[in-house]
C-alpha cells in the first residue's frame, strides 16, 4: 500500500521550512523537503528532515509522571490525578504566600506552536501571576524593548529587504547555521548570495569568520565581542556629522532628532576603534559604502542582543537605517505586514514601564520579568515564588548560572515541566507532563506571518499522525490545570477550538482555516510587503512619529560610558567568551538525536585560536579549566583559526549529564557554558531584561595546573 503524503512544515526554527511527511499505517516513515511548497521550493536544512529521530525517540515522554514521595523516583500518574494535585498544591501555596507564589516559564518552542501562541495571552491571564518568565530574555528581549521605545510597539521590527537590497550589513548572526531570527525567510543564504550576484555588497560583523562568509557572499569584520553598540554608534556618527542626511525626510517621520545627535556626538570612530578592534578608517569606509549604495539594509541578532548594550545597539541600528534614507525603502528595512498588524497588539502602555518590587525597581518586557532574577524571586522573603510551571523550556541550561538556579529550585515546593522529554530541568520536577510534538497536532505558522516575513505566506497543516500514548497539546495541559483552579478555559466549551483566534484573524484577511486546508501545500502566499508600511503601520506612537531619542534610553548613557572605560582599560590578552552556533544543535533541543552524536560535536569543547593557545602553553586536546568570578567549567580544547584572537567560544545549551531520561544526551553531556555567565542584578540589562550571555571575560588554563578550589563544579 502506498504511503500517504502530507504537506507540513518544520517548527525547529523561524523559517518554518516546508516538509513532506510520508505516513504508512499511522506512522511517519519519512520527512523530506517539500519541492511543491510555493515559497520554500524544496529547501530545508538537515535538522528538519532528521526531526523524525525526535518523534520516534524511545526516550520521549508518553504519559504523565509524578515523583514518588517515598523513593523519589518517577512513577506514572493519571492525567486527572496529576492536574488535580497540581492545582491543589498551587492553591495551598497561594494561601500561604500570595498569588505570586506561582511562576510560569515559557521556552522558545511554544512560539512556533500556532494554537498555543494564539491563546498565550489568555492562558497567561488565567494563572493570575506577575511572575512570568521566558527564554525571550535570553535571546530577543533587547529588540522588543528598543522597538517599544522607538516605534511605540514591541513587535515593530523592520526587516532587511534581502530580495532587493544592494548592501547588507549583518551583525551577530550566522545565517548559514541559525537561519536568522525575527526574520522569516526561505533559504537565507541563497538570498544573501543573490545580493552579491547582482553586484551588491554583504558585510558580516562577528568575532568569527563565520560559515556564512564566502567568496560568493561577503567578508567579515572581526569585532571585539560586546562592542557592537560602539561600532554602530560610530557609523551613525559618520552619517549624521560627515556624510550628511536628508533633514526634511527624517523630520517628516521622526522627532527628538537633536537629542539623538547630542548623544551620538560622543562616539566618533577614533574614540571607539580601540575597544571594537576595528580601525577608524574602516568604520568610515563602511559608513561611506552603506550610504553610497542604491539601497542598504541592516540586521542584528543574538550575538548582539546578548551583550550588555543590546537594546541601545538596536536603537543605533534603527537610526542608521532612518538617517541613511533606507528605512521604509525598497531594498532597505521594511515592515512586512503579513496576515495582520501584530504591532497593534504590542503597543507601549506606559511611558515609564518601571515599578517598585521587593527586589528593587523592575520592568517587564512583553510581559516577562528578567529570568536572570528567577533565583532571587524564589528566595525573597516577601511573597516568594514557591511553585513553577515550565512550558517547553529548560531554564537550568538556558538561564545564566546553573548552580545558582539549581540551589533556588531546591527551595521550590512544586515544580512542573511540560515537554517532549524529561530534561535536566525535568529531573528536578515533581510532575513531568508529556506534550505532543509538531507532527502530532494541527498547526498554522501564525507567528511567522506577523510583521517579520520577507516572503509572507500563511500555511496550515493537519496533525500528521495521532499523538502517541497520553501526550497532550500544551494549551490543553495548561487549560486543564486552570480548570482545576476554577478558571474559565477553552476546555469549558464542549467542542473547544484553540484555533478560533487564528481563524478570526484569517477571516478578517479574507481567508480561513478551511480555505487554507483546501489549497496546495495548505499555503496561501500573501502580498509583498509595502515599504511605506514602516511609517503607516509599524510606528504606533500617538503622533505617528519615530522617537529618535527615547527618554527611556537615558538610563543607558552612563552604563555605556562605564563599559567603554572598562573595555579601554582591559589587559591586551584578556579572553572573551562568545556563543558558537553549530549545525549539530539548536539550544538544548536535539541532544538526544543519534545522528548528531559524532566527532568533536559529541561534547562541548572550548574553541580557541591557536595563537592564544600557544601563548598559554596549551595544545589542542588539552583538558582546560575555563573560569571567572561567576563560575568554572572544564572542557576539551579545540583550535579554531576562524576566531579573532582574544576570543574563545562554546555552544549554548549543553550540560545534560543529570538528565537520566535522555539515553543519548547524558553520555555526551558536555558542559554548560552558562556557569560562566553573571547572575542576579549583574546578569541582565535593566533596560530590556536581556541576559548578558556573550563577551564574558574568562581565564583559561590547563586543568591539571589549576588549584583544586577553582575546579569546575560540573
Amino acid at each position: 500500500m502506498a504511503a500517504d503524503q502530507i504537506h507540513t512544515f518544520c517548527r525547529i526554527c523561524e523559517p518554518g521550512c516546508g516538509l513532506l511527511a510520508e505516513v504508512h499505517d499511522g506512522k511517519v516513515t519519512r520527512l523530506r523537503p517539500d519541492a511543491e511548497h510555493p515559497v520554500h521550493k524544496g529547501f530545508c536544512c538537515h535538522k528538519g528532515v532528521h526531526y523524525l529521530q525526535v518523534h520516534d525517540d524511545p526516550d520521549r515522554l508518553d504519559r504523565p509522571l509524578k515523583r514518588s514521595a517515598g523513593s523519589g523516583e518517577f512513577e506514572p500518574v493519571e492525567w486527572d490525578v496529576a492536574v488535580g494535585e497540581i492545582a491543589a498544591r498551587v492553591q495551598q501555596l497561594r494561601k500561604r504566600h500570595g498569588r505570586n507564589a506561582l511562576a510560569v516559564y515559557q521556552g522558545n518552542p511554544s512560539a512556533f506552536n500556532g494554537a498555543y501562541y494564539a491563546n498565550a495571552a489568555r492562558i497567561a491571564r488565567g494563572f493570575d501571576t506577575r511572575m512570568r518568565f521566558s527564554a525571550g530574555t535570553q535571546d530577543t528581549s533587547a529588540k522588543y524593548a528598543a522597538s517599544e521605545a522607538v516605534y511605540g510597539a514591541a513587535m515593530a521590527h523592520p526587516i532587511p529587504d534581502l530580495l532587493h537590497t544592494h548592501y547588507f550589513l549583518c551583525l551577530g548572526s550566522n545565517p548559514a547555521v541559525s537561519h536568522m531570527t525575527l526574520l522569516h525567510i526561505s533559504d537565507p543564504m541563497a538570498k544573501i548570495r543573490a545580493v552579491r550576484a547582482r553586484g551588491g555588497t554583504v558585510l558580516f560583523v562577528n568575532p568569527r569568520r563565520i560559515e556564512s562568509s564566502a567568496p560568493d557572499t561577503g567578508d567579515v569584520l572581526q569585532i571585539v565581542p560586546d562592542t557592537d553598540f560602539f561600532f554602530l554608534a560610530a557609523l551613525l556618527h559618520e552619517i549624521v556629522f560627515r556624510i550628511g542626511y536628508d533633514h526634511g525626510a527624517v523630520a517628516r517621520h521622526a522627532r527628538n532628532i537633536d537629542g539623538l545627535l547630542d548623544f551620538v556626538r560622543r562616539y566618533p570612530p577614533d574614540r571607539v576603534a580601540g575597544v571594537t578592534g576595528i580601525d577608524a578608517a574602516v568604520i568610515r569606509r563602511v559608513a561611506d559604502d552603506l550610504c553610497a549604495a542604491p539601497s542598504a539594509s541592516v540586521y542584528m541578532a543574538t550575538g548582539v542582543n546578548q551583550g550588555r548594550l543590546g537594546a541601545p545597539a538596536y536603537w543605533m541600528l534603527t537610526m542608521i537605517s532612518l538617517f541613511s534614507g533606507n528605512l521604509g525603502r525598497r531594498g532597505g528595512n521594511i515592515y512586512s505586514r503579513g496576515i495582520a498588524d501584530a504591532v497593534r497588539g504590542s503597543t507601549r502602555r506606559r511611558t515609564d514601564p518601571y515599578f517598585d518590587s521587593p527586589l528593587g525597581e523592575l520592568r517587564t518586557v512583553s510581559g516577562d520579568l528578567p529570568a536572570a532574577l528567577l533565583p532571587e524571586f524564589i528566595e525573597q522573603a516577601d511573597e516568594p515564588v514557591r511553585a513553577l510551571i515550565v512550558v517547553s523550556g529548560n531554564p537550568l541550561l538556558s538561564v545564566g548560572g546553573e548552580q545558582r538556579l539549581r540551589r533556588a529550585f531546591e527551595k521550590l515546593e512544586l515544580l512542573v515541566t511540560i515537554d517532549l522529554y524529561r530534561t535536566v530541568t525535568g529531573e528536578m520536577a515533581d510532575y513531568v507532563l508529556p506534550a505532543t510534538d509538531w507532527l502530532e497536532h494541527a498547526d498554522i505558522n501564525f507567528l511567522n506571518t506577523l510583521g517579520v516575513a520577507l516572503e509572507p505566506y500563511v500555511q496550515y497543516t493537519p496533525a500528521v499522525v495521532e499523538p502517541a500514548g497520553e501526550r497532550r497539546d500544551d494549551w490543553w495541559i495548561l487549560s486543564r490545570i486552570q480548570q482545576e483552579l476554577g478558571v474559565p478555559t477553552l476546555l469549558d466549551d464542549p467542542d473547544p477550538d484553540p484555533f478560533a483566534p487564528v481563524d478570526a484573524v484569517l477571516r478578517d484577511a479574507g481567508t480561513s482555516l478551511d480555505r487554507l486546508a483546501e489549497l496546495p501545500c495548505g499555503t496561501q502566499v500573501l502580498p509583498e510587503a509595502d515599504p511605506a508600511h514602516v511609517f503607516d503601520i509599524a510606528v504606533q506612537h500617538d503622533d505617528g512619529l519615530i522617537d529618535c531619542c527615547p527618554e527611556l534610553f537615558g538610563r543607558s548613557y552612563d552604563t555605556a560610558e562605564a563599559i567603554l572605560t572598562e573595555l579601554a582599560a582591559e589587559k591586551p590578552d584578556q579572553l572573551k567568551l562568545i556563543t558558537r552556533r553549530t549545525h549539530h544543535m539548536v539550544n538544548s533541543w536535539l541532544h538526544n538525536l543519534p545522528v548528531f552524536d559524532q566527532g568533536i560535536h559529541r561534547g562541548n569543547p572550548l574553541w580557541m585560536h591557536p595563537r592564544d593557545a600557544r601563548h598559554r602553553g596549551l595544545v589542542e586536546g588539552d583538558s582546560v579549566l575555563v573560569r571567572n568570578r561567576y563560575g568554572a567549567v572544564e572542557a576539551e580544547l579545540q583550535y579554531d583559526e576562524s576566531l579573532r584572537t582574544g576570543v574563545v567560544a562554546m555552544t549554548h545549551g549543553w550540560g545534560q549529564h543529570r538528565a537520566r531520561g535522555l539515553g543519548v544526551a547524558r553520555h555526551k553531556a558536555g558542559v554548560n557554558a552558562n556557569h560562566l555567565a553573571p547572575t542576579g542584578r549583574a546578569g541582565y540589562d535593566a533596560l530590556s531584561n536581556q541576559s548578558h550571555l556573550t563577551g564574558i571575560n574568562v581565564e583559561v588554563l590547563r586543568a591539571d595546573r589549576a588549584p583544586a578550589d577553582t575546579r569546575s563544579s560540573e
